[in-house]
């Protein structure tokens, strides 16, 4: 199966077809399971209440870009950062992408929100257009790691985990992302000489910041709502959504007074043309881990971390190497949706505690989207400024290597992740 997977990536077979068509492959030539597996394995993988909330952040998202959210967003970024730090607009990518993604949870949401806006103003204020695409390409990670996150959805409800529990666990290690890359950033920033840009006419003064905070305050309350409505018990993450989707609605139409007809219908169409995406990956991808289940292949893989070392520290640090390998290949949701739900077995039978061990393995397949030559995050930057994928081949590293450092103190440090859960779950 994976053989075959293999050979219809290699030929540019989409990846939903690819994994629909070699799980079909072992049914047709096995004979040894029911072609009626393909239908009922299909529906079920994409009949679930929790799996309602995918469409609900994704339209959230979209209604915070045409609300006008993301632009003040961008605007408080800016007045805290943006004339502080050298390469300040550099900083003031990675900042609103760590506000953002208290409000949208979609890494391609994030990317395509802050990209549109922000690398045209950074190629324009003399920053190149490799190292803006490559800081926001990985900022944008950050938005499946604070809540609410629509990978952590998608991992909650495959591995049959608390999805309130996973949202807190991945607020601090977001933090951490979001320091360690502007740290990248300002190395990066030194050795190409780009200079702190001076505030003019006091925009980075007191009143402005305060003004850039009465502003944006109404996009700040969103991931407050949501994670105190499913820590209270008022709400599901299902509902958290709903709920997202009414009051950024209700903004823009009523407060901010920014959306009309056209924008509401451009919100929805490109809503529901991504969650149509992520459902028909859902779909096929439930018979490719019915499969994998048929062949036991959480045994084969514990068997196969157990030769390589009985600590299962090292078996842990196997897994993200696997993932990440698998990164550059793959997209990020279908490696989450074939593996989460063997290796969520896995994790249990080696003792990892199931939230930390899931906010790791989301972490680690997240930087597959960022690494070429599948990046999604990469592609979508690149179209953005104009250049070809190789253009950042090599700038990307010290990002990327920055995200990988961060995954592995979360590893190695499950308090980094718990804390939160414990501290408000109990």
């Amino acid at each position: 199966m994976f053989t075959v997977f293999g050979i219809f990536l290699v030929i540019g077979v989409p990846v939903a077809f690819g994994i629909g068509l070699s799980s079909l492959a072992v049914i047709w030539f096995t004979g040894d399971v029911p072609l009626s597996l393909v239908v009922s394995k299909m529906f079920a993988g994409m009949d679930s209440f929790p799996l309602m909330a995918i469409p609900f952040f994704i339209l959230t998202g979209e209604l915070s870009n045409v609300s006008g959210m993301t632009q003040r967003i961008i605007r408080l970024a800016d007045v805290l950062v943006g004339h502080r730090l050298r390469a300040g607009l550099a900083h003031v990518n990675i900042v609103a992408s760590m506000i953002f993604a208290g409000v949208s949870g979609s890494v391609v949401a994030d990317s395509a929100a802050m990209g549109s806006i922000l690398i045209p103003a950074m190629v324009k204020s003399g920053y190149h257009k490799d190292y803006s695409v490559a800081v926001t390409a990985t900022s944008s990670t950050i938005g499946a790691l604070i809540p609410p996150s629509i990978l952590m959805v998608l991992y909650g409800f495959l591995a049959r985990v608390s999805i309130g529990k996973l949202f807190l666990g991945g607020a601090l290690p977001g933090l951490l992302v979001g320091l360690a890359l502007m740290l990248v950033a300002h190395i990066i920033a030194v050795r190409r000489g780009y200079k702190v840009v001076p505030a003019k006419n006091g925009e980075d003064n007191l009143r402005n910041i305060m003004q850039a905070l009465k502003d944006s305050f109404m996009a700040l309350l969103i991931p407050f709502i949501i994670i105190g409505g499913i820590v209270g018990g008022v709400f599901t993450a299902t509902e958290a959504g709903v709920i997202a989707v009414v009051y950024v609605l209700f903004i823009g139409l009523i407060v901010y007074r920014t959306i009309n007809f056209k924008s509401l219908e451009k919100a929805f169409i490109n809503a529901a043309v991504t969650t149509t995406i992520v459902m028909l990956i859902l779909g096929v991808t439930a018979i490719f881990g019915n499969l994998l289940a048929r062949a036991r292949f959480q045994s084969l893989l514990i068997d196969t971390l157990t030769h390589i070392s009985v600590d299962p520290n090292v078996q842990l640090l196997s897994i993200m190497g696997f993932l990440f390998v698998l990164g550059f290949f793959v997209d990020v949701t279908a490696v989450l949706i074939m593996f989460t739900p063997s290796l969520a077995l896995v994790g249990q039978q080696l003792g990892f505690d199931p939230i930390h061990f899931g906010v790791v393995i989301v972490m680690i397949t997240l930087i597959g989207a960022t690494t070429p030559p599948v990046g999604t995050l990469l592609f979508l930057g690149c179209g953005i400024a104009g250049i070809p994928l190789t253009s950042v081949f090599k700038i990307i590293w010290p990002f990327t290597l920055a995200l990988v450092t961060i995954n592995i103190v979360i590893a190695f440090l499950p308090q980094s992740v718990l804390f939160l859960p414990n501290l408000l779950f109990g």
